[in-house]
């Protein structure tokens, strides 16, 4: 198959192009520097984009058909959960990234489906993508409102006011898209006639890539709003998290004692939704944020940090299961049922009639 090299800027790559520098090393057939770490990053994302759609649609059911009793009204927020998680899950598996960071620019190659659209639709899914995460992580403080408010007052959220602040969240959030994709489509306009493509890794041919500079307003502004959404959001989790742990505190003795062991329940899955995006969200997003404004080049450390915000669908929704007891028997049930009946199936004397 031959080679498609491109010695000028094309529809796929409209800022970059091969083979323009003289320093650069001229390849005459394929190559990739990050051979060896492509194989464990598609080792990665297959474990997150099977585990991950297993235990997310797995901790929907539950919501859906194992939530009763007390847990009961709770269900909204739970549901929740799961959308967000699965949202971020199908943007990420469509996606599949590798990224660097050089000289202030963001540069991204997707190596999913999504590596097969035009450029146009890559940078419009990379806006998706960079919404949605701050839509999951601003969607944190809403969660933990809806216990607060519901403890407070002994009056839980609607169906339709649960709406009403997830709507406000989307609008909040709705800036990072456009930001996003602005900056995607126009930023590297800020160097006219540069070959943005030298700043990637030694790669023959040039993969289909994107890229956003920092020098450019719309790139800051991507910047700027994602990463204070996603430390604003955290930091409000924060606020309200101490706020319903001191009322619960001051409440304990008056609760009984199935009432205690539920919001001890919901307090440990408070504690996993606090704990899990702090390792793989906050601190990777800032990671790849404030090196970007000070120019500094971090290497394959943005590569890692993309894998760590893979596995927020994942981690998720087993720690949830695990935490919360119903769902954590319905579990346990289901496994215990089919080894039963397994066993059963392999010892018809257990079921013969004396």
């Amino acid at each position: 198959m031959a080679l498609v090299i491109h010695n000028a800027p094309s529809l796929e790559n409209p800022f970059a192009w091969d083979m323009v520098d003289d320093n650069l090393t001229a390849f005459y057939e394929p190559y990739d520097e990050l051979q060896n770490l492509t194989a464990f990053l598609f080792a990665n994302y297959f474990i997150t984009s099977v585990g991950g759609g297993i235990v997310s649609f797995l901790m929907l059911y539950l919501v859906l058909f194992k939530t009763s009793g007390p847990l009961k009204q709770y269900r909204n927020m739970l549901f929740i959960c799961c959308i967000t998680d699965l949202t971020y899950w199908a943007g990420d598996n469509f996606m599949w990234m590798k990224v660097k960071e050089k000289d202030g620019v963001f540069i991204l190659k997707m190596e999913g489906l999504a590596g097969q659209l035009s450029f146009t639709y890559r940078s419009f899914t990379m806006a998706f993508f960079a919404w949605s995460s701050c839509f999951l992580n601003a969607m944190l403080p809403v969660q933990f409102y809806f216990r607060y408010y519901s403890l407070t007052t002994n009056i839980v959220l609607s169906a339709s006011q649960t709406l009403g602040l997830c709507c406000v969240t989307l609008v909040l959030t709705l800036p990072t898209f456009f930001f996003t994709y602005a900056s995607f489509t126009s930023s590297p306009n800020e160097r006219p006639g540069f070959n943005y493509g030298q700043l990637w890794y030694q790669e023959f041919p040039l993969p289909p890539l994107l890229f956003g500079d920092v020098r450019s307003i719309y790139q800051k502004g991507f910047f700027f709003w994602a990463g204070m959404s996603i430390a604003g959001s955290y930091l409000l989790m924060i606020h309200i998290g101490r706020k319903t742990l001191q009322f619960t505190s001051k409440m304990d003795a008056s609760y009984s004692e199935r009432t205690r062991r539920l919001q001890r329940q919901l307090t440990n899955f408070m504690f996993v939704q606090a704990t899990i995006p702090l390792f793989v969200s906050v601190i990777p997003s800032l990671t790849i944020v404030i090196p970007a404004f000070l120019y500094i080049d971090t290497g394959r450390i943005c590569c890692y940090c993309v894998l760590a915000t893979s596995w927020i669908p994942v981690l998720n929704p087993i720690i949830t299961i695990v935490v919360i007891v119903p769902f954590r028997r319905a579990v346990c049930g289901a496994f215990q049922k089919k080894s039963v009946v397994n066993s059963t199936t392999s010892n018809p004397s257990l079921t013969a009639i004396p």
